[in-house]
């Protein structure tokens, strides 16, 4: 430990001392424009790690749309506007598909999730895989799933209302699970959508740049968690075993009733089955490829789909006439005698826009995941050195008002012309906050039908209010508020009674389904 203590603190330095020429050296283009650092340690000290896409949007206004950050071991790069990213991120996709390195994903073990893998031949043959299963028509072989936990949603909130929030974040993570490892007992599948909120929670912090100094000093890396400086080591000495077993635990459940001859309706199982082929069982590398391609859909999908329902909901609440308008849209396409289908879905206009406009209004991702140039690069007639990362700022990009005017408010309307159709010349949010270039998120299909057939569910049924404080007064709700709870979810007075009992009558939550996948043999 003593030595890798020394021998880091030596190459850190040695870094430093050769940035120096590097970074006042004459090149034949300048760097891109950016707050002035400081000698030695450049940007170190201005880099925001609290919501710093406010404060790279506030530099766009002065440096222009790319910002240029220089660190004692790499530089940063901040694409600002959706221009700069289609040049960038599309046009230029060979240069900038990679990910740069990091020592925190390293230290938690999320190396095993294959969009932090550099741009690859490994990188591809997941993102294949994927995509087989996970993204484009592949995805309606799982309708069945999201629309049962949809509606599961719906009478748990029926029984009890006070926990809505709990039954509505649970819904993404128990789907899925259940699409990615097959059906499970409700106390298994609350026990995984747990793990995977406990995993993930390290996730949200370290996919801020420098959010952890270890990331700019690698020595720190080394230091043990009781010591001062050791905050990256305690970080991932907590959150470690979680993400490990998140990845581990479902799969290797699939596994051994795969080898025991059992047939289970789930992505993980056909993985094995599709690797293994004829053989008797996987090599270590297939095991890999099956292992990280489910866990990476669980650990994705739970998480951001989980966010984006939450903002729809959120937004709801705060603009009921919104609301409304969703609703009355609702008792004219779908009726009050049936719950909303996935065939539904395309005649919604109006309930289209709202899911774009909660996209645009609070993206979940507001600076995506970071890329890496590959190679130097040249841009506007700035010069940009390989191993950049950079990162895009997607919350400034959706708060343009050039193009989304009076970003602040909430406005599906914009998306609409004047027939009451989705405008296509207005721009489309879930093709900028879902990322770009090569790298854009594989599971967004998979993530955009799970929110609309949720919300849709939700908003036929019931009337979304905020919640009350311990005094009683209802809770003022923003935005920028985050954790206030939005319960209780109370039943719509206008929800014809046939539709109130459809509701009480859909079943036990998952029993019915279990025992029904249980006889299933054939996969999908």
């Amino acid at each position: 430990m003593i030595e890798n203590v020394v021998l880091g603190f030596l190459a850190f330095a040695a870094a430093i001392l050769l940035k120096i020429p590097m970074s006042t050296r004459r090149h034949r283009l300048p760097v891109p424009p950016g707050p002035p650092g400081t000698l030695f340690i450049g940007n170190l000290l201005d880099i925001p790690t609290i919501k710093p896409w406010l404060a790279y949007r506030d530099w766009s206004e002065l440096y222009g749309d790319i910002i240029y950050m220089d660190l004692p071991m790499k530089s940063i790069l901040v694409v600002g506007s959706i221009q700069a990213a289609k040049d960038l991120f599309d046009r230029k996709s060979y240069k900038y598909s990679s990910r740069p390195g990091s020592v925190m994903i390293k230290l938690l073990s999320w190396d095993w999730v294959f969009s932090s893998l550099p741009y690859g031949q490994q990188w591809r043959t997941y993102h294949r895989h994927f995509h087989e299963h996970f993204a484009g028509t592949a995805v309606r072989r799982y309708d069945s799933i999201q629309l049962q936990e949809s509606r599961t949603l719906l009478k748990r909130i029926l029984s009890n209302s006070e926990a809505a929030r709990t039954y509505i974040r649970s819904v993404p993570g128990s789907t899925i699970i259940r699409a990615a490892y097959g059906a499970h007992s409700t106390a298994k599948t609350d026990e995984y959508v747990q793990l995977a909120e406990k995993a993930m929670e390290s996730a949200r912090r370290i996919v801020v740049p420098a959010a952890f100094m270890a990331e700019i000093i690698p020595i720190l890396k080394y230091i043990p968690g009781w010591m001062p400086g050791g905050s990256a080591r305690a970080y991932a000495a907590k959150y470690k075993p979680f993400v490990q077993q998140m990845r581990d635990r479902p799969f290797d459940e699939v596994k051994q009733a795969a080898s025991s001859g059992r047939s289970i309706p789930c992505a993980a199982y056909d993985l094995i089955r599709q690797l293994q082929g004829d053989s008797a069982e996987l090599t270590p590398e297939q095991d890999t490829v099956a292992r990280n391609v489910a866990g990476i859909a669980y650990a994705g999908a739970s998480d951001t789909t989980t966010a984006a329902i939450e903002n729809c909901v959120l937004a709801m609440a705060m603009f009921p006439d919104v609301q409304r308008r969703v609703q009355v849209e609702l008792d004219e396409r779908v009726g009050s005698t049936r719950l909303p289908e996935f065939s539904d879905l395309d005649g919604l206009t109006y309930l289209n826009a709202v899911i774009m406009e909660s996209l645009r209004w609070m993206p979940v991702a507001p600076l995506g995941i970071p890329h890496a140039l590959s190679e130097d690069d040249e841009y506007n007639g700035y010069y940009i050195p390989k191993g950049t990362m950079v990162v895009s700022n997607i919350w400034a990009m959706l708060q343009n008002p050039d193009d989304f005017p009076e970003p602040e408010q909430f406005k599906p309307e914009r998306f609409l012309d004047a027939q009451g159709n989705i405008d296509p010349s207005v721009l489309d949010p879930r093709h900028i906050g879902f990322g770009f270039g090569r790298r854009v998120c594989p599971g967004s299909d998979f993530a955009l039908r799970l929110l609309s057939i949720c919300v849709a569910s939700l908003l036929h049924v019931y009337q979304i209010e905020a919640g009350v404080d311990e005094s009683g007064d209802p809770v003022v709700l923003s935005k920028e508020g985050g954790d206030e709870a939005i319960v209780p979810i109370q039943l719509a007075s206008n929800i014809p009674p046939k539709l109130q009992a459809q509701v009480r009558n859909l079943g036990p939550f998952r029993e019915t389904f279990e025992r029904f996948c249980a006889l299933i043999i054939t996969i999908y």
